[in-house]
């Protein structure tokens, strides 16, 4: 598959699992704020799916050391770039859980700045397409 057809179906599921979440979800949850992500252990944001790091100096892939296994170079700025990354499009995932779409879109810009990849990216896309759309009333309305 192209890179934009993959894109799209990350932009499918994505769009398919949010609106999942909202018909679950009882009337006004998407009012509330959003809780700080979680700190990762930092394998963890190594191995996320569709993102392959590797080593700057001998193109070897991470193992989860952060010396080089092949080379011996030092890994691990690069490494929590990565994490950060992924904390970022983490945070970004529990907005858009909560509703909170001018912060999915600003923090899926911030993770893809960070290190980019395609489910950042359609996670970007997402928030840019989900702000286009007029907001529902009730979660903004004043209080009586």
């Amino acid at each position: 598959m192209t890179r934009s057809i993959r894109v799209a179906h990350a932009l499918v599921r994505a769009a398919s699992a949010f609106l999942s979440a909202l018909a679950r979800r009882p009337p006004q949850a998407g009012c509330g704020r959003v809780p700080d992500a979680r700190r990762a252990t930092l394998s963890s944001g190594l191995r996320s799916a569709g993102v392959e790091n590797r080593c700057p100096v001998c193109q070897a892939r991470f193992r989860g050391a952060r010396v080089c296994s092949r080379c011996g170079a030092d890994l691990e700025p690069l490494m929590r770039l990565a994490v950060k990354a992924w904390q970022v499009r983490q945070a970004a995932r529990q907005a858009l859980d909560a509703g909170d779409v001018e912060q999915v879109l600003g923090l899926a810009i911030e993770a893809q700045s960070i290190q980019g990849t395609e489910s950042g990216e359609a996670l970007r896309l997402l928030g840019a397409w989900l702000k286009s759309i007029p907001a529902p009333s009730s979660c903004y309305s004043s209080p009586r």
